[in-house]
Order: C-alpha cells, then structure tokens, then sequence
C-alpha cells in the first residue's frame, strides 16, 4: 500500500508539472498549423542551397510531430519538391524539438537545457542537410510543385485548429506520453540517488550508452523529457540527457528505413553519422556550460513559477484530452466495425501508417477526393473506409501517395 501511495505521488507530481506547459505547447503549434499550413512551407524548400536547410530546420523546430509522424509529412514535402537536404533537416529537427516538448523540458529540467535544446536541434539539423547538399550530386531532379495554396476563411482556420491539436497532435503522443511519464516515475522511485554519478561517472561512455540505445528506438520528444528529468535527477550528466533528447527522437528503425529507401543510402549515413557525433559533442559542450549540475540549481527553480491552481487547471485539460481521445477512438473502431456490412462504402488498404498523425493525412487525402464523405481510417489495420459517388480511384490512390503512403488493394 506505501508503495502504491509513493507511485501515485510521483506520477502526479510529474503529471502535475508538465500539464499546463503541454497544453499551451499544443495550442500554439494548432496556431502555426492554421496560420502556416504544409504548402506554404514547400514552397521554401525547394532549392539546394543553405537558404532552403535554414529554413527547413527553423520550420521544423516548433512543429510538435513525432519521429515517425514526421515521415509522411517530409516524404510529401520531397514529392512536391523539397531539395534532399532541406528534407533530411525537416526530418531531424522536427522530431527533436516541438513548442510541447520544449515548454515540458523548461517545466522539469529547466530554461538553460530547455534553450540549448532548441539550439541543438537547429545546428544538428542545418549541418546534416548542408553536408547531404555538398556530397549529393547538386542536379538532384526535384518535382515541380503544381500544389496551389487553398484560400481557407479565418472562421474556417479556427474551427479546424481544435481537431487538429486534438485529434493529429495530441492523438499522436497520448499513448507514448502516458508511457514516458510511467516509466520516469517507475525510475524516480526504483533508481536510487546519485546512481550514475556513483556507476555511470565516464561522460563519454554515459553518452555512448545513451546513443546506442536511442537509434532504433521509436520514442517521441515530449514523452522522452520525463524519462531524461528523472535520469537526470538520479546523477546522469545534462550531455547524456542531451544525448538521449537529440537522438532518440530524431531517430528509429521506422524513419531509418524510410530515409533510405526515399534519399539513399549516402543520406542514410550523413544522417546517422551527423546525429551521432553532433549530439556527442553538444553533450560535452553542456557538461562544461553547466559545471554545477544540481535538483536545487538547474531542475527546481522553476516549480515555483506558477501558481497552484494554473498547474491543476492543465491537469484538468489535459485529463479531459486523455478521456475526449480513447473515447473517439473507441467510436471510431465500432464505425469501422458497422462500415463493413455496408454495401454503399470502399475500402482500401493503407502501408506506412504508424500513428495518428499519419492516420489524419490518410484521412485528410481521401476526404479531399471529390464524391467521398464519411471517411474513417483504423490505424490498426491500416484500412480506409468511406462513402463514395463516382470516385475517381487513379486520383485517390496519388492523393495517399502524395502524402508518402503505399496503396494495397481496393474493394
């Protein structure tokens, strides 16, 4: 029973102090969303010069997508014309960092980790696609970009904000963040004091550890951040914090795969080679900026900056986005479930789709296609089921693919 009490303390004191700057992260990322659509960032990407890797990696830092979520996303920027090394920055910084993430890693680690944070992203980033730019061959054919922009009403912007943060941002994370925030609290009560500091002393060694283990696994920044707190409250060094940060969600077999197959394998390598030795050496390059690396000095000034009842107002919402997200879910699948005894729908088979921000993509896709409504896509099976007149199946199977997915067979 004590040990229940201990487990339930710790998770809601984690639960507790990231709530609010999570929610307000999602916010101002469905704010970008609007206001800055997909389109109007192709348009910056196409040339292969340093100007479209600056821009693919300041893009690509508040944007709150997951690692494999950024996949489709970057595959239909290089479809539409994005150069291989603004769409190898996208891939890198967007994953690393989001306004979530660095609102959480403010929250628990601190302003001084949560800005270099940001800071290490961009240069990891901007030095992978400027290197692929110099060692690619510079005639690299880039598609034309036919897309044109859609005019949507400010009204119009608004109402899809809250499904987009709802159903795309945070549908995404729900799963991994309540994942991460369990695991931190499993390491906070199991893990005792100064571990690493006492096991762990080497650095380097500490930040090797950190990055083998980091590349083939799929985990996302914001449910990563509790993970590194807690690590890091146990005596890990900031620059293996860091390590784990940069790494881990910048890379995993799924994104690995994909960069291979849509950049080859020379990118494949800039890729893995820049992150790892770029996320080493800004590790060190933390460890020396912060000498006096202590819970009292870098992690808990902040718990006292907001008042009570604004951190227990963001536990409020964000338990309100938990419930509103397994709740739709649940409708969804029963949807999909009674679609399948209709005679009046399609369905197709979707490969590529890993979350729920892909699922959205899909889902956005076909719903664009004239003569198709009510369109529901399980991302567990990967089907894709709507009502249709006269579809046009030729231009629906390009506006996934368009969008970086496979089409299987259609019924």
């Amino acid at each position: 029973m004590e040990n229940l009490i201990l487990f339930s303390t710790e998770l809601l004191f984690f639960f507790n102090e990231m709530a609010i700057y999570l929610v307000i992260g999602l916010i101002i990322a469905g704010i970008l969303h609007v206001f800055f659509p997909d389109e109007l960032i192709t348009k910056h990407l196409g040339q292969n010069s340093f100007a479209s890797v600056l821009k693919a990696s300041l893009f690509g830092i508040p944007l709150p997508i997951c690692s494999c979520g950024v996949i489709p996303v970057a595959t239909s920027f290089r479809k539409k014309g994005a150069s291989k090394g603004a769409t190898l920055s996208f891939l890198i910084s967007t994953p690393q960092i989001g306004t979530d993430s660095f609102l959480i890693t403010y929250s628990l680690i601190g302003p001084i980790f949560a800005f270099f944070r940001i800071f290490a992203a961009f240069i990891t980033a901007v030095i992978a696609g400027y290197t692929t730019n110099i060692l690619i061959d510079k005639e690299d054919k880039i598609v034309e970009n036919e897309h044109s922009l859609k005019i949507s009403t400010l009204k119009n912007r608004l109402r899809n904000m809250f499904f987009f943060v709802q159903k795309e941002l945070f549908g995404a994370i729900a799963n991994y963040l309540l994942i991460g925030i369990i695991i931190a609290t499993i390491i906070t009560i199991l893990v005792p004091e100064n571990f690493f500091q006492e096991y762990l002393n080497n650095q380097f060694l500490s930040m090797i550890i950190m990055l083998l283990v980091s590349i083939p696994m799929y985990v996302c920044a914001t449910s990563t951040t509790p993970i590194a707190a807690a690590l890091m409250l146990k005596g890990l060094s900031p620059g293996a914090g860091l390590v784990l940060l940069l790494a881990g969600p910048a890379t995993n077999a799924i994104t690995i795969s994909v960069i291979t197959k849509t950049l080859g394998k020379t990118v494949t390598i800039i890729y893995l080679a820049t992150i790892s030795i770029v996320s080493v050496g800004l590790g060190f390059i933390l460890n020396l900026l912060v000498v006096d690396f202590s819970k009292s000095g870098m992690m808990n000034h902040q718990h006292e900056m907001l008042p009570l009842w604004v951190k227990i107002a963001g536990s409020v919402l964000l338990s309100a986005m938990f419930v509103i997200h397994y709740m739709s879910n649940l409708l969804n699948r029963k949807k999909i479930v009674s679609a399948h005894k209709s005679d009046h729908k399609k369905m197709i088979e979707v490969f590529g789709m890993t979350c729920a921000h892909c699922s959205e993509s899909v889902r956005k896709a076909v719903d664009g296609i004239d003569g198709t409504s009510e369109v529901n896509v399980d991302l567990k099976s990967g089907k894709v089921i709507f009502n249709f007149e006269s579809v046009d199946m030729e231009s629906l199977k390009k506006a996934i693919e368009n969008k970086g997915f496979e089409v299987g067979k259609i019924t």
